[in-house]
This record gives C-alpha cells, structure tokens and sequence, in this order.
C-alpha cells in the first residue's frame, strides 16, 4: 500500500492516521518502512510514533537482527488501543456488541423490544447497555472511539431515519438523539453496512460485481457495481423491497400495500403462518408456536418443520421462492452481477432451494442467460452481518485521512 503524506493545517491529525491506517492494512512494519511506504521524514515519523505509543495505539516490539547495532523495532496496531460499539436495531430486539480495532468481538448483548418499539425506548436502552458493557470491561468512555447503528430504512446523511417500515418511524432524529449521552462520534447507517462485513468474511469478494440479497426483517438489494459500493442519488438504491407485487396484498410498514417486504419478510411470514394456523390449517406449527414467538423463531421451526417434509411448511417454502426468486430475476437483470449473495434469516431457512429456484428462473426470466456465469452463495457472515458491518463502518471512519 503506496500512500502520500498530507500537507495541510491539520497535517498532524491527518498524518496520525495515516500511519494507523497503513499499520492496520499492513499489520506490522518497522519506522523505515512506514517512511518509505508514506513519504513522510524520519523525524514526523518518530514525533507520530511518540503520540501514538502516549495513546496507547501502537505495540512495539524488537525483531531479531543479523547486523552490529540496534535491533530493529517493529511496530503493530494495539487491538485493545480503543473500541467501537457495533448496534442492530430491529422490531423485535436490539442487538449491541463491542469490538476492538481488529474488529474482535468483546461482549454481545440481546435486548428484546417487547410492545415498545419507539425511539425514545430504543435510544434509552442503547445509553444504558453501551455504558454498561464499558464497565463490565473497566473501560473509560475516552476508549469508546465511536457507535454504528444499524438498521433497515432510509437514513438521510444526518442520521435521521427519513423511513423504517420495520420499526414503523418516520423523520426520527436517532444519530442526534443518542449523541446527547455521547461523547464519541454516533453514526446511523442502512443495512448497505452488511456488505464490509461479508467482504471480510470473504476476501476473495473483492472488487467483484455482487448483488447482496437480504430477506430478514426487511427486504432489500445492495450492489457493488464495478468495484464500488451504489447508494444512488438519496441512498435508496436497491429498494426491491418495496416494489409492490399486489397492489390488494398485506400492508408494508411503508403504508403501501402489497410490497414484496409484505409477503416475504420474517415478520410477513410468521403473519402468515399465524393467519393460516388461526383458519384450520394442519400442521406441526400448531404444537411449536405462540404469540410470543419472535419472527426468527418461527422461521427456525419453519426450518426444521421443511427438514421433516410438514407440507404446510413445504408450501410454504414454495410460496416464497417463487417470490425470492422473481426479485432475483428482476435484480440480475437490472445489475449484472458476477455473485449474488442471499443472506437473511429467510433466505438461510432453505438456501439450497431458494438457488436453485433461482437457476430455474435464468432460462425464463434472465436476459441472454446463457452468456452469463453467475455464482449464487449462501452469505458467511452470520446473523450479526449488521452489528458487524455498522462497527466495520466506524472504524474506517475513525482511520480515515
């Protein structure tokens, strides 16, 4: 990594990290070669070196050396130099996790939300865990870098959240609201933030053309295109969610009717099932579920009841390819992806079906399918894609230049 030294009034800050962010690509490099690698004197060099080790950022450690002299010093991020705070914030829990500078998982806390899904909950109970879990690790709160929040909606550059039909807001001011208790910068982001997540998970993905296909508590797209990550003139990009299927269907949280997020969705599904138990409809669901049940948990038993051939679950499981696989369709078409990766607790109920339903589709529904090589995968960061990426995103911010 070739980078250029910056020369501005705020050289010093700027530089700073610089060095943090070569020495986080390159994990371990010595003072000549972070003068080489940046352009910036031996004597910066050493200054940075110097504030750094007084911010506890840096390790230090002599290598071996084959010459007369002093051995050579080597010089490494310190993982535990400071934190981030990665939150999911969805219907029915919020999901909090601390990480260090190498995006280490330190704690993990599961709140649910229960009847109370309002901002002003939500905010208190973000406060309250966050510096909780500062001092069950015996961190002081100069150690909190920043807080990514996650979650599936439109988000202007403010952090406001313009529209959440999960969480069913409008016009919430979160990213202010939350920073009253902070002093740390708080960042609001849409579940685009999944995508640095699945990237570190898989290297190999890379600078290729993805299309990233969640079905969870929302529905949506997010493209890389050419390398780059498409947000679109208001960062709404890859709203297939709320393209509407039926225009008599169920009721989105958008206040449209019969959006695609309405009949697919986690909370659309265990709605159905509900429905369809309440109407006389036999299956194994009867004796699983109650109203208690969150959305995940009714999409695991639908899981398991599909391993165990339920055929409500089976129809069930057909009635939502035949709609993934149609908005896969539409999205190959419109992108033209080299990958397509489905992740979301719906999609992981029944991955290997839900592709090649999509495969099916190709010979129907796709373009000139026969000049394309597309590979569909189940996605590999787990269900803590969201926590993970929001705390991927604060920390690229804090090593900026």
């Amino acid at each position: 990594m070739n980078v250029t030294a910056i020369d501005s009034k705020n050289a010093g800050l700027k530089n700073e990290r610089l060095v943090l962010k070569l020495l986080r690509n390159q994990t371990t490099l010595s003072q000549a070669q972070i003068c080489q690698k940046t352009g910036l004197g031996s004597s910066t060099v050493t200054y940075i070196v110097g504030r750094l080790r007084n911010k506890g950022l840096i390790k230090e450690t002599l290598g071996e050396s084959t010459k007369r002299g002093a051995r050579p010093k080597w010089i490494s991020i310190n993982p535990d130099g400071g934190f981030v705070a990665g939150a999911e914030i969805s219907p029915n829990h919020i999901s909090i996790a601390l990480y260090n500078l190498d995006s280490t998982q330190r704690d993990r806390v599961k709140l649910p939300l229960a009847s109370d899904r309002s901002a002003e909950n939500v905010v208190k109970l973000l406060e309250i865990t966050i510096k909780g879990i500062l001092n069950k690790h015996e961190l002081k709160i100069d150690k909190l870098f920043g807080i990514g929040l996650a979650l599936s909606g439109s988000i202007s550059p403010e952090g406001v959240v313009k529209l959440s039909g999960p969480m069913c807001w409008k016009n919430v001011p979160l990213k202010a609201m939350l920073a009253e208790y902070f002093e740390c910068p708080v960042y609001v982001y849409t579940t685009k933030v999944r995508l640095l997540a699945e990237l570190e998970a898989s290297p190999s993905l890379n600078r290729k053309n993805i299309v990233y296909f969640n079905v969870a508590d929302g529905v949506g797209l997010n493209n890389i295109i050419d390398g780059n990550l498409i947000n679109g003139a208001t960062n709404r990009c890859g709203e297939i969610g709320h393209i509407v299927i039926d225009r008599k269907g169920p009721l989105c949280g958008c206040g449209q009717r019969g959006c695609l997020e309405a009949h697919i969705s986690g909370p659309a599904i265990a709605e159905k099932i509900m429905k369809d138990l309440a109407s006389g409809i036999e299956s194994g669901f009867s004796e699983a579920l109650n109203e208690e049940n969150e959305p995940e948990d009714i999409v695991r038993e639908w899981k398991k009841l599909i391993s165990e051939q339920d055929q409500y679950a089976l129809s069930l499981r057909d009635y939502a390819a035949d709609k993934i696989s149609w908005a896969a369709a539409m999205a190959i078409n419109m992108f033209d992806p080299e990958v397509l990766i489905l992740a979301g607790y719906v999609n992981d109920a029944c991955s290997d079906f839900f592709m090649q339903s999509i495969l099916n589709r190709f010979k129907t529904d796709v373009y000139d399918e026969t000049s394309r090589n597309i590979k569909i995968i189940p996605a590999k960061a787990g269900l803590e894609a969201l926590m993970k990426g929001a705390s991927e995103a604060v920390i690229e911010k804090h090593f900026s230049i």
